[in-house]
């Protein structure tokens, strides 16, 4: 009997089910196109751990007690089907985990539902890309501590590993908790792609730099406090060039694609009445680059902007990417926080910052300060100490830098977002009293004249 079976054989499947193999796990594979499932086996090698199938049932069957099955299939519709199909097969203390980017508030719904008949539903965030899942993703997964005390052995063997050479998963908590620190996950990865994107920029069009000049830069900056995997490949697209001698950056339109899960982690900030600013920002940036053909015309009636030489430099430009990079990561742990409340989960921070340090897409010597600061306090990470220091002392850089680039006509809607949500949490007051004041001038929503105080209607006629 094989210890657990991989449904959906695409690119991350197909690698999460050849890892388990190279680490000695015996894996059922199966794909509603037979043809994916033997290309896979093609691919792999016969006799090597992976043992295919053509036949739901066969497959299901192939199982070791209790049943495991990972799912790697499209968000959405697709995963009902399947588990649908699936529970005809399965009995009670069986395992159905979800590892595709599925919405968490449809985790909580499929878990319920499933929880009913006996059968464990764990919904599986999983990051890493393609290379990740061949060679060790960062993993979270939710559900049961039940399930997940059946599930660790195998993950843990296939997890990348953290600085400290511990496999980067652990159990997240109860019912959709997984895709939905997941969820977040993207959301910061979104913010920190948008900003080194805005930096790339400013270089650019500002201080007109070339692009294998920006490439050394970014290589530098990946010695230094800025290393991670976004700053890597960074620096790697802007030193390639094709076959005709072109670099591929400059040729790739600047319309950028985005899925569901930014979106999703805006509207749940929105939900949830945390002031996730620069996520929403990050998937709004995204956005209006689609408007590409809209932007052409509107340049032509207001001009293209300038392309005046400004004076700022790479030192300057990386404390403003690791200030603000800073800001990104405290809004996306406050999402968290604020989730754990409100849905009931004992989320570990600490945890959750150490199985980031390896394999996922936000990976970054950030990340283990990040898990020392939370090993101490939960309270929002531009408190910690660590970085006190440097905001107190670079903050005026981060907004000489927005001041040129605004100056100059270059788009940095996430730095300034940033900014701003720092800002707005230093006010002591804010001019919020006259927004409760109109409201209650034309609604009488009430307000309130001290923390906690009595709410009270004016009578402004």
């Amino acid at each position: 009997m094989n210890k657990i079976g991989v449904i959906g054989l695409s690119v991350m499947g197909g690698n999460l089910a050849k890892n388990m193999a190279d680490n000695g796990i015996s894996v059922s594979v199966y794909n509603r196109s037979e043809d994916k499932t033997k290309e896979l086996i093609r691919d792999y090698g016969e006799g090597k751990n992976l043992i295919p199938f053509y036949d739901l049932k066969n497959f299901v069957n192939s199982l070791e007690k209790p049943k495991k099955i990972l799912l790697m299939i499209q968000a959405g519709e697709a995963v009902d089907l399947v588990v649908n199909q699936l529970r005809e097969f399965l009995e009670e203390g069986d395992i159905i985990i979800d590892g595709g980017n599925s919405y968490f508030k449809d985790t909580i719904r499929r878990e319920k539902e499933l929880s009913e008949t006996g059968i464990n539903f764990v919904g599986m965030g999983i990051s890493g890309g393609e290379e990740g899942a061949r060679r060790g993703p960062s993993m979270m997964p939710g559900g049961s501590k039940d399930a997940w005390k059946n599930l660790e052995e195998i993950f843990k063997k296939i997890a990348a590993k953290d600085f400290k050479g511990n496999s980067c998963i652990t159990h997240i908590g109860e019912n959709g908790a997984g895709h939905f620190v997941k969820m977040v996950h993207n959301a910061i990865e979104y913010i920190d792609i948008q900003l080194i994107a805005e930096i790339y920029w400013i270089m650019k069009t500002g201080i007109q730099m070339s692009n294998d000049d920006m490439a050394l830069v970014f290589n530098k900056w990946n010695q230094g406090r800025l290393n991670s995997y976004l700053i890597e490949i960074t620096a790697k697209i802007l030193a390639t060039k094709d076959e005709n001698g072109e670099y591929v950056l400059d040729i790739i339109l600047d319309s950028a694609g985005s899925k569901g899960t930014g979106k999703w982690a805006s509207l749940e900030s929105l939900e949830l009445g945390v002031p996730a600013m620069s996520i929403a920002m990050s998937v709004f940036a995204r956005y209006i680059s689609d408007k590409k053909e809209e932007r052409l015309k509107i340049g032509q009636v207001y001009g293209k902007n300038t392309d005046k030489k400004i004076e700022l430099t790479v030192e300057e430009l990386e404390k403003t990417l690791y200030l603000t990079k800073i800001l990104a990561y405290a809004q996306g742990y406050e999402l968290m926080k604020q989730a754990a409340l409100d849905y009931g989960w004992s989320l570990d921070f600490k945890e959750i910052s150490r199985i980031w340090q390896g394999g996922c897409i936000i990976r970054a010597q950030f990340l283990e300060k990040l898990t020392e600061i939370f090993e101490k306090d939960t309270k929002n990470i531009i408190l910690a100490e660590y970085f006190k220091k440097d905001i107190e002392e670079n903050m005026d850089v981060v907004r000489k830098v927005a001041v040129e680039a605004i100056k100059n006509e270059i788009p940095i809607a996430e730095i300034l977002s940033a900014i701003s949500y720092f800002d707005s949490l230093k006010s002591p007051k804010l001019p919020a009293n006259l927004i409760q004041a109109q409201r209650d001038f034309f609604g009488a929503h009430t307000f309130q004249t001290e923390i906690g105080g009595e709410a009270k209607h004016f009578e402004w006629s």
